[in-house]
């Protein structure tokens, strides 16, 4: 009896320990991060985090993440370039470039993808990382639209102007101006299949690409990779923008990219965010903004200025959401769009404790669970009665 009353003892304990996973653990596992997963379209490899072995990937072959993204290294003493962190725990880091979403509708055409090399250490460069945009290996860049401004002008003081944080850059007998990280790369964007960057702050890990009449409506996942330790700054903080004031890191976000000749405006979809004003802009116009800003000098001889489809220059003074945009399902209202782009560069990455983005499956996951915890309770009780 006494063998039968332990056994007995045992497997009730097996159940309810089953109980409690699935009615605790399994919502609160349901709360992480999404997995994304990425094919790669080409042979590849990638590093492993611990010792920098290297791993070989075949085309076809499929990865996961959790939306670490970023703008690194895939191995130490590696050149700079956007890169996927995979694996757990077993963490990879491997080139973004070469990954698609393994079920995205759409991949992203010439008209706003560009192979862009690494940025390449360069000791004998003045810069905080020393890392530098090596001009021989860049044919073509988005960036920001005022980036025009300041070189035709020839202006080099007017980016101090719109990111007075700079300063910051001078250290010892170094001045802002000629750090790397202040000049062109900082607010350069680029657009792979896998991952988004859009200046040196916002990283998104792409779900789904879908190609419109306008350009893009991309599906994507802010980067979990960031500065986690950091509480989500407030409206009244300086470190708060709109963009960082609505997602976080981890957050779903619907990206609206409408092409128009050599510009490109972002927005999102939900919250109708300015994200910025893009330009494509060639190698002369890449060498001579980056002279200007070093050295401020700069011959605009032959400078290629972007323009808009039917020939303008300039952000429109109003914005004015197109047609398409309509089709979108993007909520249109008379109030102004908010515009985030400005002082993205002093916003860092943290992270998300925004329960509001959370999905329906996970709620009810979560319902699901906190009855099975009832139920065991009332379960125990009656059998403690007994």
């Amino acid at each position: 009896m006494l063998t039968q009353k332990h056994g007995c003892n045992k497997r009730n304990n097996c159940i309810i320990t089953i109980l409690i996973f699935f009615g605790f653990l399994l919502p609160c596992a349901l709360l992480a991060q999404e997995e994304l997963y990425f094919v790669a379209e080409r042979n590849t490899v990638a590093y492993r985090d611990e010792d920098g072995n290297r791993l070989e990937i075949l085309a076809g072959e499929i990865i996961n993440t959790n939306a670490a993204v970023l703008y690194g290294q895939v191995h130490i003493g590696s050149d700079l370039h956007l890169v996927i962190r995979f694996g757990d725990p077993d963490i990879h880091w491997t080139f973004a470039k070469h990954f698609r979403p393994v079920n995205t509708e759409d991949v992203f055409g010439e008209d706003i993808f560009i192979e862009h090399p690494g940025d390449r250490f360069d000791p004998s460069i003045p810069s905080a990382s020393g890392f530098y945009v090596v001009m021989g290996d860049v044919e073509a860049m988005w960036v920001p639209y005022y980036y025009a401004d300041i070189l035709m002008g020839q202006t080099r003081d007017r980016l101090l102007e719109i990111h007075p944080s700079l300063e910051s850059f001078s250290y010892r007998e170094i001045m802002w101006n000629e750090s790397s990280e202040v000049n062109i790369r900082l607010g350069r964007a680029m657009f792979y299949n896998s991952v988004i960057m859009l200046d040196a702050a916002r990283f998104f890990a792409v779900r789904n690409i879908r190609k419109t009449d306008f350009g893009y409506v991309v599906d994507c996942v802010v980067s979990t990779h960031g500065y986690a330790w950091l509480e989500r700054p407030e409206r009244d903080e300086a470190l708060w923008t709109p963009f960082w004031g609505t997602y976080w890191l981890g957050d779903t976000v619907i990206l609206f990219l409408h092409l128009d000749g050599d510009y490109l405006d972002i927005y999102t979809a939900d919250s109708n965010i300015h994200l910025g004003t893009f330009i494509r802009v060639g190698r002369e116009f890449i060498r001579q903004y980056q002279s200007l800003i070093r050295t401020n000098i700069s011959d605009l001889t032959n400078v290629q200025w972007p323009q808009r489809a039917e020939g303008s220059t300039g952000i429109p003074p109003v914005f004015v959401v197109p047609d398409n945009f309509r089709n979108e399902t993007l909520e249109v209202t008379d109030e102004p769009v908010n515009n985030d782009f400005e002082d993205q560069e002093n916003a860092f990455v943290q992270q998300n404790d925004d329960v509001s983005s959370i999905p329906l499956w996970v709620w009810l996951a979560i319902i699901c669970g906190v009855v099975v915890i009832v139920a065991l309770a009332v379960m125990l009780f009656v059998r403690r009665k007994r």
